[in-house]
């Protein structure tokens, strides 16, 4: 008779896209700074945030964190993200539902205040308006409201994936100069926008952005060894599990501090365990390909495409080397001028996926780019040792080549 384990108890990763680890890794600093903003309405540098940083760095997951806090102290939270539409999303169902959530008895304050959209169970209340609907005047209605019933709170608005697409840039700049009017006439409103840098930089250089120039900058990229190890292990102990130590040791190498990563190799060693209390190296070992293969599908090959030509011709001359890489190398390979390689240098760091790595020399900041380039222009062989250039396709008319 086959004796069964218990069943095995559910991951405490999270690697799915936005949803909250449960062990945060890193920026505590930050995170008690800006929820004392929500405990004291003290804004301080604090009134507007910019987030940056690599895909999968802990962005979005930061911003719940942000959202989660507010909440807990009695802010009410506008949250999005960047896409198109953004401006009548939110005038036209966020803060209505959240006025609804907030003082359902209070049409005639409101009316007073000027809300221009109102939902359905404030559509009885008689008002009047002669001009065109403005969301800093709801902004600023609601902030009224929410200050006379929940003194010493404020309105968190966080917008996700910022992108440098012109049609989206024109809007939030729009978006941005009517929170700016609102803060400016008194609502207490704290603004966190999140993105890759090179988007939020084009952001800044729009019109009717120049509060956001003066916002703090968070930049996401990855976590220290020691927070890495905290992460998984945490997760692990929370979870009702141990793990052996050579196991860990492993899943902190080969997770390289990335975020989104640590949280995959994380989910695949814990089940890989099965209903065992203890994650062993063979769980580590088993996780360890899996978790490289699905970043570089999920991620890595990804950013790769979103680079532009000459974006990814850098990163692969780059790639030839297995370690950091001589500026003038680059040059050489690229066959351009000095200047011409800083510019494109430049972009790349500001991106995230390379790093300046010693005097004249930059390496990869985005674990496994480079082998993922090294893997798209190898040809790789068989057992044998004979890759596909001994395995030509057979022609249309089967004659051979």
């Amino acid at each position: 008779m086959i004796a069964h384990r218990g069943s095995p108890e559910p991951s405490p990763f999270s690697p799915g896209y936005g949803r909250r680890p449960l062990v945060f890794g890193g920026h505590g600093v930050e995170i008690a700074e800006l929820t004392e903003v929500f405990e004291t309405a003290d804004f301080g540098e604090n009134q507007s945030v910019l987030i940056s940083g690599l895909r999968g760095a802990g962005k979005t997951s930061m911003l719940a964190q942000l959202q989660d806090a507010a909440r807990a102290n009695g802010w009410l939270v506008i949250s999005d993200d960047a896409g198109s539409g953004l401006m009548d999303r939110v005038m036209e169902t966020t803060i209505p539902n959240l006025l609804n959530e907030l003082a359902p008895d209070s049409g005639k304050r409101l009316t007073s205040l000027g809300i221009g959209q109102l939902s359905a169970q404030w559509e009885s209340v008689e008002r009047s308006r002669d001009v065109r609907p403005l969301l800093r005047r709801d902004l600023i209605a609601l902030s009224t409201v929410l200050a006379e019933r929940r003194p010493h709170s404020g309105i968190l608005i966080t917008i996700d994936e910022v992108s440098s697409g012109k049609a989206r840039l024109r809007e939030l700049s729009r978006f941005a100069l009517e929170i700016s009017h609102a803060i400016g006439e008194g609502a207490n409103i704290m603004v966190v926008f999140a993105g890759i840098k090179v988007d939020l930089d084009a952001l800044l250089e729009h019109d009717h952005t120049t509060f956001l120039r003066r916002s703090r900058e968070l930049d996401f990229r990855r976590l220290t060894p020691a927070e890495t190890r905290h992460v998984l292990a945490e997760s692990i102990r929370i979870g009702g599990k141990t793990i052996d130590e050579d196991a860990l040791d492993l899943l902190v190498s080969f997770s390289q501090g990335y975020p989104y990563l640590v949280q995959l190799a994380g989910d695949y060693a814990w089940r890989s365990s099965e209903a065992s209390p203890t994650i062993s190296l063979a769980d580590a070992r088993a996780a360890h390909g899996r978790a490289i293969t699905a970043v570089e599908r999920r991620v890595i090959s990804r950013v790769f495409q979103d680079l532009s030509e000459m974006d990814q011709r850098f990163v692969q001359a780059m790639a030839v080397d297995f370690g950091r890489t001589k500026i003038a190398d680059l040059v050489q390979r690229l066959g351009v001028s000095d200047q011409y390689v800083q510019v494109y240098k430049k972009r790349l760091i500001e991106s995230g996926y390379v790093q300046a790595d010693g005097r004249g020399h930059v390496s990869f900041s985005l674990p496994y780019l480079g082998d993922y380039v090294r893997s798209m222009a190898s040809d790789r062989p068989d057992a044998d040792g004979r890759g596909w250039d001994h395995h030509p396709p057979p022609s249309r008319t089967g004659r051979g080549q």
